[in-house]
């Protein structure tokens, strides 16, 4: 393979850490893309960035940021060395409260396999992206709930019409700030057909986002949406 390419998206992977039950929970995702090679040569294998043997790049998220409602994108650029290490680190788009430089220092400690040219291994230019979005809990005071301005209502289940089942079905929905959703888990004793209907009709809500009350930002939050079938 030469090494002709413009841009080559390397890898993404995402992962969820809830720090507890009474703060929000963070959602990560890290991205890197690799700039091509300025010189030429047979191109045997890009640097592997998830060798299970070596380290994952783990971000230790400031406390600070956590209670002043930080989120967004830090962008770095970096040189991936030869001897598997990490040099070079810029920052080109940083966040508040410590957040760019506990990705430098993540960053710093981050081991690789480099790749390689001819058999030998090369440097290369990466550019990280590191996502962090905050999820805050029901009941957090620090946040404005958001609105929902449209709410449909579920079918009922036509097995069910003849006897009229009557109870409530209760649904985890993420509110995010874009004014997208994610339905997730249903709280209910009634018949499945009457989860599914609640879940179809949760993800038709249309709503105002919530907002930090101290940055004064759009954030995530997760309620629970009630339904009652009467």
């Amino acid at each position: 393979m030469k090494p002709t390419f413009t841009f080559f998206s390397l890898c993404i992977f995402v992962y969820l850490l809830a720090i507890t039950a009474s703060a929000q929970s963070m959602y990560f995702s890290v991205g890197y893309k690799l700039e091509p090679m300025k010189f030429g040569g047979e191109y045997d294998a890009p640097p592997d960035l998830r060798a299970p043997q070596l380290g994952k790049l783990n971000v230790e998220y400031p406390e600070q940021a956590r209670k002043n409602g930080v989120q967004g994108t830090v962008k770095v650029t970096a040189t991936l060395g030869e001897d598997g290490k990490v040099h070079d680190i810029h920052i080109d788009q940083d966040l508040p409260s410590g957040v760019g430089t506990a990705v430098t220092t993540a960053l710093q400690s981050y081991t690789f396999i480099p790749a390689s040219i001819n058999g030998k291994p090369v440097a290369m230019v990466v550019h990280v992206e590191y996502n962090v979005t905050l999820a805050y809990p029901e009941d957090d005071k620090s946040v404005a709930k958001p609105t929902i301005t449209e709410k449909p209502e579920p079918e009922y289940p036509p097995k069910y019409a003849s006897n009229r089942i009557k109870g409530v079905v209760r649904v985890q929905v993420l509110f995010r700030p874009d004014g997208t959703l994610k339905v997730g888990q249903v709280d209910s004793v009634m018949p499945k057909e009457f989860d599914a209907a609640v879940v179809e009709a949760a993800g038709k809500i249309r709503f105002q986002p919530a907002v930090h009350k101290k940055s004064k930002s759009p954030v995530t939050q997760q309620l629970t949406v009630e339904y009652e079938f009467k």
